[in-house]
């Protein structure tokens, strides 16, 4: 069994990002509305990570799409590292899009990738860290497989 929070947008994004977050589905670059990347702690195990999502769409409209990352923290002012999903068990990526629900409630699925690999560079100095993703969502009937890059600005220590 998993958790995850996951934040939507009530309205769409009417201020541009300044961040750069985009991926691909196999054709033209989806270009996120909104994307950030932050530190964030599990209070009950304390377990630290940095985290990096962006969207497009809202709930209102009905067309929320998403996707988050996330890595084990480590108290290092430069990070240059790859991930590979199930090579670190504190590694996580997952899609998340806007579904029907009964009146009064929004849906929202959240569906882990089956396969993934993420490279950063991360500069707590400089407060920016630079990524790039590949990733296969094939479980449950879904056949995604994005590849993205981002640029974006820590929010977080």
């Amino acid at each position: 069994m998993s958790a995850q929070s996951v934040f939507i947008p009530k309205q769409k994004n009417i201020v541009a990002t300044t961040e750069d977050f985009h991926w691909s589905l196999g054709s033209e670059p989806i270009y996120a509305e909104s994307a950030a990347a932050y530190y964030s702690k599990f209070e009950l195990t304390g377990e630290e990570s940095w985290v990096f999502t962006a969207s497009i769409g809202s709930d209102e409209e009905e067309n929320y799409f998403s996707f988050l990352l996330s890595v084990p923290y480590l108290d290092q002012d430069l990070m240059e590292y790859t991930y590979k999903l199930g090579a670190d068990d504190r590694f996580h990526v997952s899609h998340s899009h806007w579904i029907p629900a009964p009146p009064g409630f929004s849906g929202v699925r959240v569906v882990k990738a089956d396969n993934a690999e993420l490279t950063i560079r991360l500069n707590r100095a400089k407060r920016t860290v630079t990524g790039d993703f590949v990733a296969t969502f094939k479980s449950e009937g879904y056949r995604l497989a994005p590849s993205g890059h981002f640029e974006l600005t820590l929010l977080h220590p």
